[in-house]
């Protein structure tokens, strides 16, 4: 199933919750963690640090794999769940829409501040996009 995802960047929070919710970032981790999972058994993982109803796990889990991101199988009585993409992978297609975006609406701006912020926060980083440019460009 193709990724179904749209959502909300939200900079200022960390990790996935940049893209995901805070509920689905731990359902995901969860599932990644195990490979495959039961509404039941992510239920029981999340319950030991907070207080949450099996129908609010349920509910955002239908919701992950309507979104593509997990996929779900019906074993006996019961779904299965696995992720639909590897963590990598999700991450790896969150920043590419983002750039995309980004690059699409705003390239000068976003390549600017790009450079700037690696020359300020991490010079070996800009470096190695130096150098990356220098082999793409054969110069």
């Amino acid at each position: 199933m193709p990724l179904n995802m749209r959502f909300r960047f939200s900079p200022a929070k960390d990790g996935l919750v940049k893209v995901l919710g805070p509920l689905e970032t731990d359902i995901m981790q969860i599932v990644w963690q195990e490979d495959r999972s039961t509404v039941k058994h992510v239920h029981r993982s999340l319950s030991q640090s907070r207080e949450i109803a099996y129908t609010t796990v349920m509910t955002t889990m239908s919701r992950l794999a309507e979104k593509g991101v997990l996929n779900r199988n019906r074993e006996g009585l019961a779904y299965v769940y696995s992720p639909a993409i590897t963590e990598d992978d999700f991450v790896q297609m969150v920043v590419h829409q983002v750039l995309d975006g980004l690059m699409d609406e705003y390239s000068d701006t976003a390549i600017d501040y790009m450079v700037d912020y690696l020359a300020r926060n991490n010079p070996a980083e800009l470096e190695r996009l130096h150098q990356t440019i220098r082999a793409r460009t054969n110069i």
